[in-house]
């Protein structure tokens, strides 16, 4: 059995090495938004645990320079991801930049210990590892959302924004939604692409192991310190990003593998741009993250991280997590997931939006992927152009 664990440990280490590459862009993310002819800002956001949050700014886009109040939209990351997988594809086909066109006053989120978020007001990352990746998504829909959203709203003097998160970026709002009901009041629009609540259908290779071995990773994982994955950046990043911006069909689907194996395969996904999606991917994921979605598929519930009995009384006053109730999310919320997504299944997405109580609009896309709300080849027109138009309908 643990030589099993160790084999895989090992695999995941050369994993890490070899994706390690993908952490560092030429340019930082100003300069790419800048270049595009696009404004930028930097926001740092303080959570009340005391994590500091760079997120960037597009105040408006290339055509719509005027001074009228524009209406702020957060878009957030899922797991492993910065900011940047909303700008990846460029002006046309990123959403960021089409919202910023489309007069939209656009923020982009870079949660907790990930690459353009790792610094807290006293803890180290290196020193104090053991504290400062001591987080999951819970964290970040309890401390970092909270915080980002009265930040945004504060600067720009609306009482509403609208928010957009893919994959993770769902979890830690409709944590944030079910623990914290006060901000749905928040919220104009939630819009879900892939949303990660539920695990009962998920037989993802991965998550299928963590579930058989999840007690010995966590045990190791406090033997050896790794507390954290994806951290260190390679000197190799040019090299990576120089093969997969190849139009070889055959070295496009090389670099499309990692994905398929992550999020499930389709042929829409638009793989002429992954050199750029790597310059930036994966950031840092802490283990505890693994570890609590790995308790939600055990479990099959929406809750707080397991402690176990005896930590769970000291942190929660009960021997079990509490559990999340959805009803209480009150926030519209568009729905969107796909069917060939191997993370966020379609039983398991169902499942979500026959919860949510107050869904304004759901829609399925059997040929979808994980990936494909970000890096389609028609996610403009087949979903984009939609949301835009919803959006705009909410405001009217």
């Amino acid at each position: 059995m643990m030589n099993t664990i160790w084999f895989m440990i090992l695999c995941a280490t050369f994993l890490s090495a070899q994706f390690a590459v993908f952490c560092h862009a030429s340019m930082n993310p100003s300069e790419t938004i800048q270049n595009y002819g696009y404004p930028v800002e930097i926001h740092k956001v303080v959570t009340e645990d005391g994590y500091i949050l760079n997120n960037f700014r597009i105040p408006y886009g290339r055509k719509n320079q005027t001074s009228k109040p524009r209406f702020p939209v957060l878009l957030v990351p899922g797991i492993g991801n910065t900011h940047s997988v909303y700008l990846t594809s460029g002006p046309a086909l990123s959403l960021g930049y089409i919202l910023a066109d489309e007069g939209f006053d656009v923020w982009l989120v870079n949660n907790r210990g990930t690459k353009w978020s790792k610094k807290h007001r006293t803890l180290d990352p290196i020193r104090n590892k053991r504290s400062f990746f001591d987080y999951s998504f819970e964290e970040v829909g309890l401390y970092d959302l909270p915080a980002i959203i009265d930040y945004v709203l504060n600067v720009t003097n609306f009482k509403k924004l609208f928010y957009i998160g893919y994959s993770q970026g769902t979890t830690s709002f409709f944590l944030m939604a079910s623990a914290k009901p006060e901000y749905n009041e928040r919220i104009m629009l939630m819009t879900a692409f892939a949303p990660v609540t539920y695990l009962f259908n998920n037989q993802h290779i991965l998550l299928s192991f963590f579930k058989i071995h999840l007690k010995e990773l966590q045990e190791l994982t406090e033997k050896n310190g790794v507390y954290d994955l994806f951290s260190h950046p390679s000197q190799i990043t040019s090299l990576i990003n120089a093969f997969c911006n190849n139009n070889n069909n055959g070295i496009q689907f090389i670099c499309a593998v990692p994905v398929y194996f992550i999020g499930g395969y389709s042929p829409n996904l638009n793989k002429r741009i992954l050199g750029e999606v790597y310059k930036d991917l994966p950031t840092t994921i802490s283990t505890k993250t693994l570890f609590h979605y790995t308790q939600l598929a055990l479990a099959e519930q929406f809750q707080m991280y397991d402690y176990g009995a005896t930590k769970n009384i000291d942190k929660y006053g009960q021997t079990t997590p509490p559990q999340l109730n959805i009803s209480k999310i009150t926030a519209p919320v568009a729905f969107y997931y796909g069917g060939t997504d191997s993370l966020a299944t379609r039983p398991d997405a169902e499942l979500l939006a026959s919860r949510l109580p107050n869904i304004v609009e759901k829609k399925y896309f059997p040929s979808y992927s994980h990936s494909e709300f970000l890096w389609g080849d028609n996610t403009v027109t087949m979903l984009y152009d939609d949301l835009i138009r919803t959006m705009k309908n909410t405001l009217n």
